[in-house]
């Protein structure tokens, strides 16, 4: 009986002592596996949510990046910040919201417009983007 018992006894120890060290191998790894996802940007140029890290490595990068949010799917806004996205260095991160709002980032700075028409969405991003679209050119030829 005396056997039985140190014995349970040893078992129970070194289950607890070999389960700390697995606990601690799966958090590492866990933790390696998000360090990593944050550490890259997202193939995709347009997204709902960007890390603190993305940013900061997207605007490092040469990117602008414009935050969105549209009341509705059919905005004329929403749907020329699309176009703009597969052509330019730019991420869109665009949400469905009650309130329209759009805020633009770069290396040239920041700014944001609350309830943005098509013509103040230009005129913003030919300020700030890096990579400028076609229409700024045009507006400044006429």
């Amino acid at each position: 009986m005396k056997l039985e018992k140190s014995t349970i006894g040893l078992i129970l120890i070194s289950i607890m002592f070999f389960s700390t060290f697995a606990y601690s191998i799966t958090q590492r790894l866990e933790y390696n596996s998000r360090r990593e996802e944050d550490n890259s940007l997202p193939s995709e140029r347009i997204v709902n949510s960007l890390s603190e890290t993305q940013r900061i490595l997207a605007i490092s990068g040469g990117f602008t990046i414009v935050y969105f949010n549209y009341t509705s799917p059919y905005d004329e806004v929403k749907s020329y910040l699309e176009s703009l996205a597969s052509r330019h260095h730019l991420y869109l991160v665009e949400n469905l919201s009650n309130e329209r709002f759009l805020k633009i980032e770069s290396f040239r700075g920041s700014r944001e417009i609350k309830d943005p028409n098509l013509n103040q969405t230009i005129e913003l991003l030919c300020r700030i983007m890096i990579d400028r679209p076609v229409d700024c050119v045009m507006r400044e030829i006429e």
